[in-house]
């Protein structure tokens, strides 16, 4: 048993003070394992190469809605259209882009290589439903445009009887 567990043990109270004390104890106890498990390994050398993902704030969809027709306006700078995979439904629409990208140098003394890889794919609900069948999609300056024309509600009239 530690010198502090039987203080504890041997006192039923604990003052204000105490608990935040005990809380940087252990902090501060923790640390030094730590430090002592970072000197008794042997040191390696690791090659890891960072991943970069756009961050989920910048994939803002903007949404206009017309007479006929639904507009939706995605943010993608930096993909190429052979890069990106849309998949709609009457009441979704998924964007899925992906790139990756290999540099290497090499000179008479040193190599260098490097990768990028960057990923986004997000899905919003609709609005409003739309024809599938009918949507078009243009990529101009970093921006996906989506058109789909909105489905026309079948309008049946229908006699109810009251019970």
């Amino acid at each position: 048993m530690t010198k502090r567990r039987k203080r504890e043990e041997e006192r039923k109270y604990r003052f204000f003070w105490e608990e935040p004390l005990e809380e940087v104890e252990r902090m501060r106890h923790e640390l030094e394992e730590a430090f002592k498990s970072f000197l008794s390994e042997p040191f390696r050398f690791e090659l890891t190469i960072p991943r970069v993902t756009f961050p989920r704030f910048g994939l803002g969809a903007r949404f206009r809605e017309t007479e006929k027709e639904l507009i939706i306006h995605i943010p993608l700078p930096g993909f190429k259209k052979d890069e990106i995979e849309l998949m709609v439904t009457e009441n979704y629409v998924r964007v899925r882009a992906e790139k990756k990208e290999v540099r290497k140098e090499e000179s008479e003394s040193s190599y260098f290589a490097s990768t990028a890889e960057s990923r986004v794919e997000r899905s919003y609900r609709l609005p409003k439903e739309i024809v599938p069948e009918k949507v078009r999609a243009k990529l101009e300056d970093g921006v996906l445009t989506i058109v789909a024309p909105k489905a026309k509600p079948e309008q049946k009239e229908r006699k109810i009887r009251i019970e």
